[in-house]
């Protein structure tokens, strides 16, 4: 019988029925301590089992038979069953009025009742199965951490909290007894205090008390007047977004200073969007009074955005103040001599980037602290973070490697973007550093990747780290015979004559290195960057390639002797 009592309370709950969901249910015996030391009359005691009062109700009318509440849930459930039917009356007897004269008791204690059930409906969540159905409050097997001692009896159960000013209130029901009467679960007193500012919070708007009620009929737990309001209101803050970009270039297109036109044009669809998500924030919550078991997550969802948009603006600032810094401090980087453009070029990108990575961080970290729940993962995690932490650190070693490694790289200065490296046999300017790679544009226009730590804890070859200048070696091999001296007017002559010459080194030709079959020459050249002395050293290897083939008929080409024997 008791189960198909269950079952029937269950199914005259299905309709419209917004008190589900999932809510803790902790102990807090201290705090309903205090509160009840506040009571009037006070309590004559308490026990591990209940709180022991002098009276209970006694503004109210004789408790009706057939109330049942023994149990925390018989509690709730006779209260939403009573409210749903109406009989407010009935349902005063599952509160606590203690805290009020006994002579008011009667006069408000229906309001009460209505107001109170308004609240649940449209703005609490109660977990049904964390209800205790037991007289002593405890949850049969003990699967939750607050019965880790078996038998223990509770006195208070909280079943669900609000906010209040940036307070969270709790929800909570009390086991008390009067005199030698049986002990009885009712909603506390200070809850019951609370009922008035609460509604006041979360209670109808001023235009939902003004609709009449035939325009109250709801469609899946919203009335159908709110539908229509909330598709006004969508509308609305539509338009009012376009308005707000549009004056926003209106405004900024008429001054004379160009840095404000750009930073219209870079702030006006963050600024719309925020300005836009906060109206209709607000016109859902105080003019329409949007509730239900979903309307939490929508408005998460309109917080989220609205931080996101602010974040978006901060970003965009950021951008722009980093141009404005770049347009002033930056040169010409292809100039190879212009090696403190480069140097503040890439502290701008790192700083750049290290922000951007600061304020996403303060971003999230602002939507995490405007939901308790995460919060309180958080601090589980947090409390819990032994082996948490270490899973999370060596998953999180390669990119927190290569993000040190770009900081490594700001302030030592062992390449900037710009710079021509030669690194495991690429060649190529440095084109960007990145949060976690740089890249490399080669010579022959390839892309080519490098994790950051990879690439400072390897060798390479900076060819522009302190001086653009380069000196390249042209290695030629001759016969022995050959008059060095000629080789050597003839390069000074080429050298002279190329327009790509620097002048910084003088033209030098020594013979280097011999071998069985040939003499080593180097002659040496310089540029004023790697490019331009790799395009010289290339065309003076083929002018003198060409000189001594032509020096007596091939002479003194490096040949291979062998003597024949009869």
């Amino acid at each position: 019988m008791k189960t198909l009592n269950k079952l029937l309370f269950i199914l005259a709950l299905l309709p419209g029925t917004s008190l589900t969901g999932s809510a803790q249910i902790p102990v807090d015996s201290t705090q309903a301590k205090t509160d009840y030391q506040k009571a009037r009359p006070q309590i004559k005691g308490y026990n591990s089992a209940f709180y022991l009062l002098s009276d209970l109700n006694t503004g109210l009318p004789e408790r009706p038979p057939g109330v049942n509440l023994q149990t925390p849930r018989a509690c709730l459930e006779h209260f939403v069953r009573a409210c749903r039917e109406e009989a407010f009356h009935k349902a005063a007897h599952a509160l606590n009025f203690n805290m009020m004269p006994a002579a008011q008791q009667q006069e408000v204690a229906e309001a009460r009742a209505r107001e109170l059930f308004y609240i649940l409906s449209k703005s609490v969540r109660i977990d049904w199965d964390l209800l205790s159905d037991r007289p002593d409050g405890q949850i049969n097997q003990g699967i939750t951490a607050q019965q880790s001692i078996t038998g223990q009896p509770l006195r208070s159960i909280n079943f669900g909290s609000l906010d209040l000013n940036g307070q969270t209130l709790p929800l909570r029901i009390q086991r008390v007894r009067v005199e030698e009467q049986s002990p009885v679960w009712v909603v506390s007193a200070n809850t019951v205090e609370n009922i008035i500012p609460l509604y006041k919070a979360y209670g109808p708007s001023p235009l939902a008390q003004r609709i009449p009620a035939w325009a109250k009929t709801e469609i899946m737990g919203i009335a159908w007047w709110k539908i229509i309001g909330l598709a006004i209101l969508i509308t609305l803050c539509l338009l009012i977004a376009r308005l707000s970009q549009y004056l926003i270039n209106k405004a900024v297109k008429r001054s004379e200073q160009p840095w404000v036109n750009e930073l219209g044009e870079k702030m006006g669809q963050p600024v719309a969007l925020a300005i836009s998500a906060l109206l209709f924030y607000a016109g859902m919550k105080q003019v329409l009074s949007i509730s239900g078991t979903w309307s939490p997550y929508l408005y998460a969802l309109l917080l989220i955005i609205v931080i996101g948009s602010v974040t978006w603006l901060l970003m965009r600032s950021i951008d722009y103040l980093m141009d404005r810094v770049a347009e002033r401090k930056v040169g010409d980087i292809t100039n190879e001599e212009n090696l403190e453009s480069k140097r503040y070029l890439t502290m701008i990108s790192v700083a750049r980037k290290v922000i951007a990575f600061v304020v996403i961080v303060l971003g999230i970290g602002a939507i995490v602290s405007q939901f308790p729940s995460l919060q309180n993962l958080g601090l589980s995690l947090f409390a819990s973070a032994g082996i948490a932490t270490v899973i999370l650190g060596i998953a999180a070693q390669a990119t927190l490697g290569n993000i040190i490694a770009g900081l490594q790289i700001a302030i030592t200065k062992p390449v900037r973007i710009g710079d021509w490296v030669l690194f495991e046999g690429e060649y190529g300017a440095v084109e960007d550093i990145r949060f976690t790679y740089l890249v490399i544009n080669t010579w022959d226009k390839r892309r080519v990747v490098v994790p950051l730590r990879y690439f400072i804890t390897h060798p390479f070859e900076n060819w522009t780290m302190y001086d653009a200048h380069l000196l390249k070696p042209i290695v030629l091999h001759a016969d022995y015979k050959i008059d060095v001296n000629l080789v050597r007017n003839k390069f000074a002559e080429l050298l002279r004559a190329a327009d790509a010459y620097d002048e910084t080194l003088p033209p030098k030709v020594q013979v280097v290195d011999s071998s069985k079959e040939s003499i080593v020459i180097r002659a040496l050249c310089s540029a004023r960057n790697a490019p331009i002395a790799w395009d010289l050293h290339c065309q003076l290897r083929e002018d003198m390639v060409a000189y001594i083939a032509r020096l007596e008929a091939g002479k003194y080409l490096a040949k291979e002797r062998v003597k024949l024997q009869h």
